[in-house]
């Protein structure tokens, strides 16, 4: 699967969960799996008037080569005196993994693409407003 492919089903995955649009008391978890590729979605239940479900996961895995992308939120951090929901993303094989945040605030006008080096360096940042 094209990593733009991936990152957009990623992408997809936290803006419906950081919305309400997939809302379950219970939470929820699906499977999807085809043309080489398995998608699992674990999202926590919703806490009363939270915008940010830490602890959802989406994984998007390739079992032919063992590659994935695991993609778990973190909950809520504060960054430029605003707050906003942390994704942290992996992605990889068990020998080669990088790692990436996405955060996004609560209007969605603004989110952070942050790149770590092996060492957990930050190597890249990158900061969108609308």
């Amino acid at each position: 699967m094209p990593v733009k492919r991936v990152f957009f089903l990623l992408l997809l995955a936290a803006v419906l969960t950081a919305s309400g649009c997939i809302d379950d008391e219970d939470g929820t978890k699906m499977s999807i799996s085809g043309n080489d590729t398995e998608i699992n979605i674990s999202l926590s239940d919703p806490a009363e008037g939270s915008w940010c479900p830490a602890g959802s996961q989406v994984q998007v895995k390739n079992p032919t080569t063992g590659k994935a992308l695991n993609m778990t939120i973190a909950g809520t951090e504060n960054f430029e005196n605003e707050t906003f929901c942390r994704a942290v993303i992996e992605t990889g094989s068990e020998e080669n993994t990088s790692r990436f945040e996405y955060m996004w605030s609560q209007d969605k006008n603004t989110t952070v693409w942050t790149k770590y080096d092996e060492n957990g360096n930050m190597s890249l940042r990158y900061v969108h407003r609308k």
